[in-house]
């Protein structure tokens, strides 16, 4: 059985290095510029370098997001990223835009060309067609079943990747105008909105409308709201339930899918930690007879912040299974404490994000889902000395003991994390 690669989302360095700490085989990425997570932080020129350096240091790849649709006024700077992209040789570049395609080829062409899901390539003569554009590589549509896909493979030879797991979007291979007429004034933009210019989804802006709750309005009624109601949960007709493909992995390799990809741009270190390392394990488990836990997996998808699972589109219609959730709720056990910076002996520097005292309730989280529940804690400050607690933002040393009075030896990038109290 082919091992496919495991791709994650990296949405800053710091998200980067727990991914590829983790066990991904591959990390893509955005600029501050061109990719549809315009919201969170990605990566400016100086962190581009480091992060393709950094990727490539350890044998690893690194996808570079460039897949909005440009209009005009953005060519020159396009233009501008392709030449910087060129000098810099990631992995490939994930694009939509024919237009990108095109400019690439001319201004990146020692750069690799996958084709984003948001171009939504449904059939094996789109495939075929892109191929002959120069790409490498097709970010299928996510509406694909199985068996689309397995018909896809037999009749190309470009590489396919998919999404596996993560959040979904209720628009056709993402394409969606709805953000944007929600924050146009005169359409649909609040009166409280302080931003002039209107959110487009396709350029990396989105607000998310398809998970608001509704209510239906009567002109001549306007203090009166009428319930939308879909069924008994609710009027969430429009945001879908995450995917989850972990116990699925076989079915994907023999429908030929080579690259597995996590969504996840805006997630968590907590998030990325734990689905990359269930994945990990997984995938070893069905390609390589590695032994694992199903109830410790099982656990870890729930740790993190997520919405009802699905298998999204891969075994079922959306005709006979609406896929949509029922709340607005996200379903999260566990929160992110700290990260390991580096260690010294018995001792660990670490980066705390939620305030860590020596009553806390910790566990110690390292690759190949090595979870240590923590038994007792030593806290010192900056200046080393003693302390009994240590707040959000600072950072510590600390000594960690597990329930056998082990002193945990930790190394860097392994996370702290603790339950959730909300």
């Amino acid at each position: 059985m082919t091992k496919p690669e495991l791709l994650a989302p990296a949405g800053d360095i710091d998200k980067l290095k727990t991914a590829l700490h983790f066990g991904a085989d591959a990390v893509y990425i955005g600029m501050k510029d061109f990719s549809l997570r315009a919201n969170t932080k990605n990566f400016d020129d100086a962190q581009l370098c480091e992060a393709i350096a950094y990727t490539h240091s350890l044998g690893k790849k690194i996808y570079i997001a460039f897949n909005i649709y440009f209009t005009p006024e953005q060519t020159d700077d396009i233009v501008a990223a392709l030449h910087h992209l060129a000098q810099l040789c990631p992995d490939g570049m994930i694009i939509s835009d024919p237009g990108i395609i095109l400019l690439a080829r001319q201004h990146a062409p020692n750069v690799p060309i996958h084709i984003s899901t948001q171009a939504n390539t449904t059939n094996q003569y789109a495939a075929d067609f892109y191929k002959a554009q120069g790409a490498d590589r097709i970010v299928l549509a996510r509406e694909l079943s199985l068996e689309q896909i397995r018909q896809i493979h037999l009749h190309t030879d470009i590489e396919l990747e998919a999404f596996v797991h993560g959040a979904m979007c209720i628009s056709y291979s993402g394409r969606c105008l709805l953000s944007t007429y929600m924050t146009t004034a005169g359409l649909g933009r609040r009166t409280d909105d302080t931003k002039t210019e209107p959110r487009s989804a396709n350029k990396g802006d989105c607000v998310q409308p398809c998970r608001w709750e509704y209510i239906l309005k009567e002109k001549s009624r306007p203090d009166q709201n009428y319930e939308v109601s879909e069924d008994e949960h609710g009027t969430y007709f429009m945001s879908s339930r995450d995917i989850c493909m972990i116990d699925h992995i076989a079915d994907l390799i023999d429908a030929g899918v080579c690259s597995f990809k996590v969504e996840g741009r805006m997630k968590s270190l907590l998030y990325i930690s734990a689905i990359i390392a269930s994945y990990r394990s997984m995938i070893d488990h069905i390609c390589d007879g590695t032994p694992i836990d199903r109830r410790i997996i099982e656990r870890e998808l729930n740790v993190v912040s997520h919405r009802d699972f699905s298998t999204g589109f891969f075994y079922q219609s959306p005709m006979t299974d609406a896929n949509i959730t029922s709340t607005m709720q996200y379903k999260r056990e566990m929160r992110l404490s700290g990260k390991v910076l580096g260690s010294s002996g018995d001792k660990m520097t670490v980066k705390v994000y939620n305030t860590i005292s020596t009553d806390s309730d910790l566990e110690y989280v390292a690759p190949g889902l090595n979870i240590v529940k923590v038994g007792r804690i030593e806290l010192f400050d900056r200046n080393g000395t003693p302390t009994d607690k240590i707040h959000h933002c600072d950072e510590a040393t600390v000594r960690l003991y597990d329930t056998d009075g082990n002193v945990i030896i930790g190394q860097s990038m392994d996370i702290l994390r603790m339950e959730a109290d909300f």
